[in-house]
């Protein structure tokens, strides 16, 4: 799950960055200005960098931060010992030596 996790958050930042990249260099060669690069609407069906792919970015970094407690909270590793006073060994029926809970 963790794999998936940062997977998942590798490519959502290279789509980002990616898609913010684009718009950039559209200002810089298709316009020649920057500014005016942001503010061109550059056709249907194309999707605008700085909406999405600055969000896309923020959230695949926030993602790739937490996703080992995101891991653990999506996938639980069972406990080991008894489930109700935690002691450590349990016999070969699976009761717990110490409390009697199975």
């Amino acid at each position: 799950m963790l794999g998936v996790l940062r997977s998942c958050a590798l490519i959502m930042i290279v789509v980002g960055l990616v898609m913010v990249a684009n718009r950039i260099l559209f200002g810089l060669w298709g316009t020649g200005n920057i500014a005016q690069g942001w503010s061109n609407w550059m056709g249907v069906g194309t999707w605008h960098g700085i909406f999405l792919g600055v969000p896309l970015t923020g959230v695949g970094i926030l993602l790739g931060f937490f996703s080992a407690r995101l891991a653990g909270w999506i996938v639980r590793a069972p406990g080991l010992g008894c489930a109700r006073c935690s002691y450590e060994t349990l016999d070969e029926n699976g009761r717990c030596s110490e409390c009697g809970y199975r």
